[in-house]
């Protein structure tokens, strides 16, 4: 919570409060006439285009359980966390957007992201099994992680504010993504010399995960045209009603755990984009997630409910986009 507070408060400070100070600078100045011919000629620039690019996506989405349980032969509390499965997502995208403005300050966008790599990266399974010292890593394993994603944004923003080279706009939008796993084990062990836990993979997939994350927002966006050429965008969301789905199968074991998780997410992006020509763009955007939620999971063996836990979802996400788009 502490991290997400100072991230958004930097955020806000850099991006939405200094440059609403110069904005109405530049309000004010704007009365001179050659400074009002240009603010009508930046105000004319469309907000309708397409654009494809491809793009890099980083950091991992994991979970912990531990806490309360609730077994056939009982109920009681475990040290938290008793278990940590972290899941990378190191792979390649490609992108799709359209925006379309409907009125002079309203304007839909919609985009698409898919990756084109399956490769994630190495998966980290650690468990904390005894209770009298619980900071001791008794188990830990690598497996090489394969996964699909795909994700999804539609926003509405409305322009609320303009002045010379600068905008400010707020809007409601949908974040949704779904990450499938496919995990080979490379090698499990016990640093803490635990016998019976020395495991080395056969190359099959030993464990599924799937995870899927729906996530309303608001948001509050700036913009600045720099000249006609080069603009540059940031918006910050923020989501106080994330929710969380997800679905770990140990094959080999015949064990299902289902997740049912609801929390937050702070959303942020940056925007750089140059004018080819009047109609032809490029640019690149950064985009940065942190999402927390906590929830119940429910565990089977065999088809059989066996056990109910506490659990944590935590996604920290960065990912690079460079585009090529033409605007109408």
């Amino acid at each position: 919570m502490i991290k997400k507070s100072i991230l958004f408060i930097t955020f806000l400070i850099t991006f939405f409060i200094v440059p609403l100070c110069f904005a109405y600078e530049n309000k004010n100045e704007s009365v001179k006439a050659h400074d009002s011919h240009e603010l009508e000629i930046l105000s004319k620039k469309s907000n309708t285009y397409i654009a494809v690019g491809i793009g890099r996506l980083s950091g991992d989405t994991t979970y912990q359980i531990g806490g309360q349980y609730n077994m056939p032969s009982g109920s009681g509390t475990f040290h938290f966390p008793i278990s940590k499965l972290e899941f990378p997502l190191d792979v390649w995208l490609i992108s799709a957007e359209e925006s379309k403005e409907f009125a002079k300050n309203v304007t839909l966008s919609v985009s698409a992201k898919k990756n084109y790599t399956c490769d994630a990266g190495k998966m980290e399974d650690s468990d904390w099994l005894t209770s009298s010292n619980p900071s001791q890593l008794d188990v830990y394993s690598q497996s090489d992680a394969y996964f699909d994603v795909l994700q999804l944004t539609i926003h509405v923003s409305y322009k609320f504010f303009e002045a010379l080279h600068w905008s400010f706009s707020a809007g409601v939008g949908y974040w949704y993504q779904n990450l499938d796993y496919e995990c080979k084990l490379i090698k499990q062990w016990s640093p803490s010399g635990l016998s019976g836990y020395d495991y080395t993979g056969s190359g099959s997939v030993d464990l599924t995960y799937e995870v899927t994350y729906h996530i309303p927002y608001i948001e509050i966006g700036t913009h600045y045209a720099v000249n006609n050429k080069w603009s540059l965008n940031a918006n910050l969301g923020y989501s106080p009603i994330v929710h969380a789905d997800d679905v770990d199968v140990h094959v080999l074991r015949a064990k299902v755990s289902e997740g049912d998780c609801d929390g937050d997410a702070v959303l942020f992006s940056l925007n750089g984009r140059y004018a080819i020509s009047p109609n032809w763009f490029l640019a690149l955007q950064i985009d940065y997630a942190y999402i927390t939620a906590d929830g119940r999971q429910k565990q089977y063996t065999d088809g059989a409910w066996s056990a109910t836990i506490d659990q944590k979802i935590t996604s920290e996400q960065l990912c690079g986009v460079v585009s090529t788009g033409y605007a109408f």
